[in-house]
């Protein structure tokens, strides 16, 4: 992890599953296992994803109709299987590239509903992890509000040059409720519709348009302010 970032630099806060790593796939194959063994039905289907408020354990649970009962030992089945095999949750394609362009000019953290030891032990082999100033995770105090606001203040952001980066609903509003720009990415859980009618300040089909309007934004802030590139 880095050190406190200069005041002049953007902090940009990803979300984990479904903007760094495509997931969803996962999850639902590891969902499904538990469900059908446990009597609880078939797990996951994409229009429940798409529905869903809050991208969390308990929207997973929720969405899968996994029972009060089996909480617990559900939450346990998937930490245990993501961190038996963090390798077969596959980052999206072109995702190291963007994270390696935008760190040489803004500060990157993760703020994730997933635990911080499983998204650090991916990122880990992926040789990303340097390039986060910080990640934030379940196990954490508070929820994704709370969260930004920690980052905003550990890093010394402004939220006017703060974005929150992700792929669902609760994304998009936990952005807006922390005062923060929204930022939505199609290529994740929910849809692009499902996004769009939470009207994020931006949004992105690919990660490498992403990367391009972040490269060319802080081009812009540069000529304009004539700090030294």
């Amino acid at each position: 992890m880095k050190s406190k970032s200069p005041r002049n630099r953007g902090l940009l806060l990803f979300d984990y599953d479904g903007v760094l790593v495509d997931s969803l796939n996962i999850l639902s194959e590891y969902t499904t296992v538990f469900c059908r063994e446990h009597g609880l039905g078939e797990g996951l289907n994409k229009t429940d994803v798409d529905a869903m408020e809050s991208a969390t354990l308990s929207g997973l649970i929720e969405a899968a109709g996994i029972s009060q009962a089996y909480v617990r030992d559900y939450a346990r089945h998937l930490f245990q299987a993501l961190n038996r095999d963090p390798l077969k949750v596959p980052l999206f394609k072109g995702i190291p590239e963007m994270l390696r362009g935008l760190a040489r000019h803004y500060t990157l953290c993760v703020v994730t509903a997933n635990h911080s030891a499983i998204v650090r032990q991916r990122l880990d082999a992926a040789q990303l992890t340097s390039l986060m100033d910080c990640i934030y995770g379940n196990e954490q105090p508070g929820g994704k509000v709370e969260h930004i606001v920690n980052a905003l203040e550990a890093n010394r952001a402004q939220p006017t040059s703060t974005w929150m980066i992700g792929d669902t609903v609760g994304d998009i509003e936990a952005a807006q409720n922390a005062g923060v720009n929204a930022v939505a990415a199609t290529w994740g859980w929910q849809s692009s519709t499902r996004l769009k009618s939470k009207a994020p300040d931006l949004m992105f089909e690919k990660p490498q348009a992403l990367h391009d309007y972040f490269k060319n934004t802080w081009q812009q802030t540069t000529a304009k302010t004539g700090i030294p590139r």
